[in-house]
């Protein structure tokens, strides 16, 4: 199939830049994907396809400035689980017309099947998964992306902004590593066939740009605005993680307490903690340093669940599950060892190298479907080496909708108080995270939604939290609102 591509400085398609032909196919799931180069620079741009005599709606981006930039704003959104709920987070992204980006931390899709996790309301607000089943080929994983991108508060945002991205696990499985996935199983076939027919899709669907198929799983990157802010991408979920401490056969209490007391055990990968360092140290003429990852950093301790759940109460797991969840619970540990908290070594590497190589350090988050914002405290020093900002889900359910609380409210209050690094956390409600930069300072945002189960929705700013420029050690402040 043919196609036609122009690039424009006007929403009319009058003052064209850049145009060209090219050519997709079965092979590319008929994608078109254009790098138009030589484009100029920070400008607001417009562009639009032509195929079979048929145009395109027309799409906005911007590019990036080489000189001073005195403010940048993004989104920055995670987990969207299409049959939970409506996409309402991506149209009020989409509704704001003064952001450079969005910033997409991962599981853009969800590989689940009808049936399965978080698919509760999916007859009820007609969101069947396509296919049914869950994702393990190519022709799925192909399926299933198509159908978030026909989803029009998804087409919204995608035709008002550009995005910039990285995978989390569900773009191919759950609590997925290096080797592996909690939800992969023998009859799924080889991991390495169902990653990379995941991982051609991703390509295929998303808007990156891959420098040579041999390097298809590298998705670390770094951008700059201007002086004002370095944006380096990590990838936290497949390149170099060892398998969580909690996911396996064979997984006893003395086996997580080994495998959290090893300090071998690596989330980045030692290639990708020495670039970051590097990357690092090659932004500090801007004064941001922006580091975008999956998962959840600020060491986080479990409150006891037991005196906060009521098992009488309806919930959505089963009272054999939250029973094991209250007694996995007593004593506090580590929360949640899918992320950061299950690489206790790896994440004070991380702060050192934070602290060493960065002048400012922000660090952005997801995966956890809470939204939450916390100082970055390495064992045994009194003051922060960064920040945390961390945005909620689009649609996928949080603790408080599987979690039968006595009180609304309550893990959520247990967990600040038994965590006094974070400073704020909401469960309940999903939305995005505005984050909006100058040259003072680093400010995070949190839009909610007031539901994703009606067509209709309110937005509202939930909390504001910032940081200063140079004083990142004195942690995070709350603004007045």
């Amino acid at each position: 199939v043919d196609v036609e591509w122009a690039v424009a400085t006007d929403p009319g398609m009058n003052r064209l830049v850049r145009q060209g032909r090219t050519s997709t196919d079965a092979g590319r799931d008929y994608t078109v994907k254009v790098d138009a180069a030589g484009l100029p620079e920070g400008t607001r741009l417009y562009f639009r396809f032509t195929a079979g005599g048929r145009e395109s709606p027309i799409g906005r981006t911007r590019t990036l400035r080489r000189d001073a930039v005195e403010s940048a704003r993004f989104a920055v959104a995670s987990c969207a689980n299409h049959p939970y709920g409506y996409f309402h987070v991506y149209r009020d992204i989409a509704r704001h017309d003064d952001l450079d980006a969005v910033l997409h931390l991962g599981d853009y899709i969800y590989e689940y099947g009808m049936g399965e996790y978080a698919t509760e309301y999916a007859e009820t607000l007609g969101r069947i998964p396509e296919p049914s089943h869950r994702l393990v080929t190519l022709a799925d994983y192909r399926r299933r992306h198509a159908q978030y991108k026909a989803d029009p508060d998804s087409k919204a945002m995608h035709a008002a902004h550009p995005l910039i991205a990285v995978w989390d696990d569900h773009e191919l499985a759950n609590d997925a590593w290096r080797d592996g996935a909690e939800n992969h199983v023998g009859n799924d076939g080889k991991w390495s066939e169902r990653r990379d027919a995941a991982i051609q899709a991703w390509l295929e669907w998303m808007p990156v740009r891959v420098a040579h198929e041999r390097e298809a799983t590298r998705i670390f990157r770094r951008y700059r605005y201007g002086d004002l802010v370095s944006l380096i991408m990590l990838d936290t979920r497949l390149l170099g993680r060892d398998r969580q401490p909690d996911v396996g056969e064979a997984v006893t209490p003395d086996s997580v307490r080994e495998a959290l007391g090893d300090r071998a055990r690596r989330l980045l990968g030692d290639g990708q903690e020495r670039w970051l360092r590097d990357a690092l140290d090659a932004s500090s003429d801007t004064v941001w340093q922006i580091v975008a990852q999956q998962v959840m950093v600020s060491p986080t301790l479990s409150p006891e669940l037991g005196p906060l759940l009521d098992l009488d109460r309806e919930s959505l797991l089963s009272r054999e599950t939250l029973e094991r969840y209250i007694e996995q619970s007593r004593g506090n540990p580590p929360m949640l060892l899918d992320t950061w908290n299950g690489y206790p070594a790896a994440r004070e590497d991380f702060l050192q190298d934070l602290g060493k190589h960065a002048r400012n350090p922000v660090v952005l988050s997801g995966d956890l479907h809470t939204s939450l914002a916390g100082n970055l405290i390495p064992s045994g020093a009194a003051r922060p080496v960064a920040v945390e900002f961390m945005t909620g889900s689009v649609t996928s359910p949080g603790f408080a909708e599987y979690l039968p609380e006595r009180r609304a409210g309550a893990v959520r209050d247990a967990t600040l108080a038994l965590n006094p690094s974070l400073e704020y956390m909401e469960t309940d409600r999903r939305g995005w995270l505005l984050l909006a930069i100058d040259r003072d300072t680093c400010r995070g945002e949190w839009h909610l939604v007031s539901t994703v189960h009606e067509k209709t929705y309110t937005s509202a700013v939930d909390a504001t939290l910032f940081v200063g420029a140079g004083q990142v050690a004195d942690g995070l402040r709350h603004l007045d609102t």
